[in-house]
């Protein structure tokens, strides 16, 4: 039976409006602005990654979800029944509810995976593959 999987991309904050990560767009303001440029290739970062997800397991064994830490509240309900369903270290678990972790950060199955870089896609697949093909 499979398993469906949680990936939850927190990516740092654009202040725009839009998807930046998957089109590459930003608003005009971000364009102009210099200090947009770590964001605009974290967000990239982030971007390919959901696609690689996508491109291996599809929709039906991964759902993604893609936020900003002003949004993070949006997923707690979906965070914490991944780390009940998934019975991580209490501190770890905590530290992940609380996002005391720096942005960029992708959490899979209520682990943080990567932390303050967006990983590579190996990394996350090996997390995915204990809970979609378990044994």
């Amino acid at each position: 039976m499979i398993s469906v999987s949680t990936v939850i991309i927190v990516r740092e904050s654009d202040s725009g409006s839009g998807c930046i990560c998957c089109s590459g767009g930003m608003g005009e303001h971000a364009k102009k602005e210099p200090s947009y440029s770590g964001i605009r290739a974290s967000a990239g970062e982030c971007g390919r990654l959901h696609r690689e997800i996508r491109d291996r397991y599809g929709e039906e064994e991964v759902e993604i979800i893609q936020i900003e830490p002003k949004d993070y509240i949006y997923v707690v309900p979906r965070l914490i029944k991944d780390l009940l369903k998934h019975r991580g270290p209490f501190l770890s678990s905590l530290r992940t509810l609380l996002l005391w972790y720096p942005v960029p950060a992708v959490i899979v199955n209520g682990k943080v995976v990567g932390k303050g870089k967006v990983p590579g896609a190996e990394v996350l697949y090996e997390e995915l593959e204990k809970t979609i093909r378990p044994g």
